[in-house]
């Protein structure tokens, strides 16, 4: 497989790609525009891609029949190699604006709480799939991005750049929301598979001797990145991959204490905590009650998952 062509800064890339540097942190690529490149990217600072969907494989790029297909959107953090796919199109011809900007402009949004933008770590097949009005939305907030690049350098330069860039940000992350509700029931099978592995995992006691199972574990099971893994798991069930798995062990817990006479440190064992105190002290901060008292209380019920 070919190597991508590492490019460590916005300006190298604005000069492989003819286009002019107006600002070092900062640039709106229009790729339509662009003469001779490689085929394979990887880049030192954060991109997006958009384009309208020009005839290229939807499912290698993991259009659902349930998603829009008037434009697509991949985003990638620094060092993740943008793939082929992104580049092709039925005219064999780069399309579309990718933006680019350093870490600096980011890294302090997320520093203030401000968004996570797990979608830079998704895989190429998770891309944002489109409507044309969505497409059109973000075609214009970059348009902003590039209007406010041809003003020049000033004093405000950089806090005006980081403001459009971060409600680009949140745009893509509400239409991500988006097509996590269009792909609902194509979610619910992730979701079920989930509940059936994690369920035989408790079951079946590896858990006394394994490590309990992680994001990554399950995103590579079903084939998928774990950040996407765990928005798609939050969106459906309202908790996060790791909080989902402590839930299934206590709901796991629950059977033991009820159909087993085994001591409570016992039961700890068998679903992988270290102590039976660690046990006790999670199941009370859950339950309202120690393992002990659940055990002996009749009218104690399953855990509910969805509250």
């Amino acid at each position: 497989m070919m190597k991508p062509l590492t490019v460590k800064t916005i300006a190298r890339c604005n000069q492989l790609l003819s286009t002019q540097t107006s600002n070092p942190l900062v640039s709106v690529i229009r790729l339509s525009e662009t003469t001779d490149r490689p085929d394979l990217f990887q880049f030192g600072f954060y991109t997006v891609w958009l384009k309208a969907w020009c005839g290229c494989c939807p499912s290698t790029l993991g259009w659902l029949a349930c998603d829009f297909s008037d434009g697509i959107l991949f985003a990638l953090q620094p060092g993740r190699p943008m793939a082929r796919e992104l580049w092709q199109c039925d005219a064999g011809k780069a399309e579309g604006r990718l933006l680019c900007f350093h870490a600096s402009v980011l890294d302090p949004l997320r520093a203030k709480g401000d968004g996570h933008y797990t979608f830079f770590n998704y895989n190429t097949d998770e891309c944002l799939h489109l409507s044309r009005r969505e497409r059109l939305l973000l075609e214009r907030e970059i348009d902003e991005i590039e209007e406010e690049l041809n003003w020049g350098i000033d004093e405000y330069s950089y806090t005006i750049l980081a403001e459009r860039i971060k409600l680009l940000l949140d745009y893509i992350t509400r239409f991500y929301h988006r097509q996590f509700i269009l792909r609902h029931d194509a979610n619910l099978r992730l979701v079920e598979w989930t509940d059936r592995y994690v369920d035989d995992f408790f079951r079946s006691g590896r858990a006394r001797c394994h490590p309990l199972p992680t994001t990554a574990t399950l995103a590579s099971q079903l084939g998928c990145s774990p950040d996407y893994l765990n928005d798609m798991l939050c969106h459906e069930t309202g908790k996060c991959t790791a909080d989902y798995i402590r839930l299934k062990q206590i709901a796991r817990a629950e059977q033991l204490l009820k159909q087993d006479t085994r001591s409570v440190t016992d039961i700890a064992r068998e679903l992988g905590f270290p102590t039976g105190q660690a046990f006790c002290t999670l199941f009370k901060k859950l339950k309202g009650q120690t393992p002990e008292d659940f055990r002996l209380c009749p009218g104690s019920g399953p855990l509910n998952l969805n509250n």
